[in-house]
């Protein structure tokens, strides 16, 4: 059952949605996902299953590949359509259509949206402030603000523009807010706004081309756990060392091992340890 399955979400599906939907598919409780999705996103959603749930740390850091798209002539408390909406006036939309460029856009990206930057995550979202979800204070009435942290885009682009929508193409790093990423950028061309789509096209190297519906979900169609984590080394380990690590004790012997990173340890079907070696000792990290 150590599984992981990339997934299409669908529009209007929480994150926990899917994880409910593949319980009853897969008949077990022993699964999660990385990185939550808003309901009104789309696109790749990781699901390790059983084991491999422990392995969900290591895509933590990931980039992640969204395309979103933006109108400029509503604005909305959550900054997308899943709160009320307010036109602009016909006048203020007539001013941004003839003052508003694809040329525009391009630059303010290019000089505000590249490498590391600051952003102020949106309120309406499921980032924990003091334990508790930031969207849950909204619905509690409770006042409170959302303090700056630092992002990096690595890379970002406009891949279409005709007033009132532009779509963008933005890879970036942990924690990045794609609609923070709009918010100050329809800040800058002095209009409003709010996203009309968002999709994640990839999380670290797996594209969503890759991916599953749920409607469509074949449980034979998990990933090579070699090919997801290419960049790890796998070793395999004798029976008298292998359990001495799931014992958590240290083997001190040579081996001919990397130092002082995570070697997954490999038995030709599953990863069943995390390890580290320091020249000297071999020592347990994670079992899994």
């Amino acid at each position: 059952m150590n599984k992981f399955y990339l997934i299409d979400k669908p529009l209007d599906v929480t994150s926990f949605d899917v994880i409910r939907i593949l319980r009853k598919k897969l008949n077990t409780s022993k699964m999660w996902h990385t990185w939550t999705l808003d309901p009104l996103a789309t696109g790749g959603l990781l699901v390790a299953v059983w084991n491999y749930t422990k392995l969900i740390p290591y895509f933590e850091k990931d980039t992640k590949e969204y395309v979103f798209t933006v109108n400029l002539d509503w604005v909305s408390p959550s900054f997308d359509l899943w709160t009320q909406v307010e036109f602009i006036s016909s006048e203020a939309q007539k001013i941004a259509k003839e003052s508003i460029t694809n040329e525009k856009i391009e630059k303010l990206l290019n000089l505000n949206f590249t490498g590391k930057i600051s952003q102020i995550p949106p309120k309406y979202s499921a980032l924990k402030m003091w334990w508790k979800k930031a969207l849950d204070k909204i619905r509690s009435w409770e006042e409170f603000e959302m303090k700056a942290r630092e992002v990096t885009i690595k890379d970002i682009e406009l891949l279409d523009f005709s007033y009132p929508s532009a779509t963008i193409r933005a890879v970036v790093s942990a924690w990045t807010y794609i609609r923070s990423i709009a918010y100050d950028l329809w800040d800058m061309l002095w209009t409003w706004w709010y996203v009309t789509k968002l999709r994640r096209t990839k999380i670290g190297s797996l594209d969503i081309s890759f991916g599953q519906n749920l409607d469509e979900f074949d449980a034979t169609k998990s990933f090579d756990i070699k090919e997801l984590f290419k960049k790890k080394s796998f070793i395999t380990l004798p029976n008298d060392v292998l359990q001495k690590i799931n014992n958590w004790l240290i083997v001190e012997q040579k081996f001919d091992l990397e130092i002082w990173v995570d070697l997954f340890v490999y038995d030709w079907e599953n990863i069943t340890n995390i390890v580290e070696y320091d020249w000297e000792k071999l020592f347990a990290k994670r079992k899994i």
